[in-house]
């Protein structure tokens, strides 16, 4: 932020915690629109089209859900230059409830024309991913965690928009994950390679536009494939893999889309046993990939 003074930070009554030291730093380019997302997406627009670049941020249910029309309508339609962050996505929200969940929101923001979509799989990933983003020309949001998410990573990762990591390589079944999910994944394969099944885990960490040509090769490769999201397994990342295996005519052995069925978040609880709940526990990973090996 600092180093291009367009930037501005717009925020809806976010805790202070979050922003104070930005605010202390750069107190005319941080503005608090209170509980009025829409209004601060409006004005985002607004400042957007006068050359500056605003980053939105706010809790990922309040931004992708109550300021939808003002995404679509003042940014998406206008192709104004503006940037959303959006935490605590998928059930992180922990127990503030189904309220504060954030299950759908893939499915509504990827249908938006002109708007990329990006989603860390972990803290370190964050900071490149959100300055390729500053740098993008065009509305991006990206979706965040919010703490105590398991880090992937050693070092701060190299991060393109449009394209994947492959995180570990493997023949026998594909694993396809966004957002700090990714870490099941990887602990889901480490279960299974204790049984001879050799697991290639990809971060998708931009779902649109979407690495369609990692997709296809890897499952080419394996021949089996399963997508992982914290999101209705509707309209997410699986449906969009889905889309672009169909498409490309690739034949598989197995293909299946792991999320939430049809179902709001509606329990309370940690993070870990939420996703436990709701059969996205690496446990649960891990059995999904057996049955469809076998």
């Amino acid at each position: 932020m600092g180093n291009n003074k367009k930037t501005l930070l717009l925020i809806a009554d976010v805790s202070p915690v979050r922003y104070t030291d930005i605010r202390n730093k750069y107190p005319e380019r941080v503005f608090n629109f209170g509980i009025a997302e829409c209004n601060m997406v409006a004005a985002a627009a607004a400042m957007a089209k006068e050359g500056f670049i605003p980053v939105v941020f706010d809790m990922d249910c309040f931004l992708a859900y109550r300021a939808f029309e003002f995404i679509r309508l003042d940014v998406c339609l206008q192709k104004q230059n503006v940037k959303f962050a959006g935490y605590a996505c998928g059930v992180i929200g922990n127990n503030f409830g189904p309220t504060h969940h954030a299950t759908e929101d893939i499915a509504c923001l990827r249908a938006l024309p002109n708007l990329t979509l990006l989603s860390p799989a972990s803290v370190k990933e964050v900071a490149p991913l959100v300055e390729k983003a500053v740098d993008h020309q065009g509305p991006v949001y990206i979706r965040l965690g919010k703490a105590f998410e398991t880090e992937i990573y050693e070092n701060i990762p190299q991060f393109e928009i449009g394209k994947s990591a492959i995180m570990q390589s493997g023949s026998d079944i594909t694993l396809i994950a966004t957002g700090s999910i990714i870490a099941d994944s990887i602990e889901a394969s480490q279960i299974l390679q204790k049984e001879g099944i050799s697991s290639e885990i990809i971060n998708m960490s931009t779902i649109k536009p979407l690495d369609e040509a990692a997709i296809i090769k890897s499952a080419v490769k394996t021949g089996r494939v399963v997508t992982v999201e914290e999101h209705t397994i509707y309209g997410g990342l699986g449906g969009a893999v889905s889309e672009c295996l169909l498409k490309s005519g690739v034949r598989l052995k197995g293909f299946d889309i792991m999320g939430f069925n049809d179902t709001f978040c509606t329990d309370y609880g940690w993070h870990r046993d939420l996703k436990r709940m709701y059969a996205l526990s690496p446990e649960h990973i891990a059995e999904r990939c057996r049955r469809i090996i076998k």
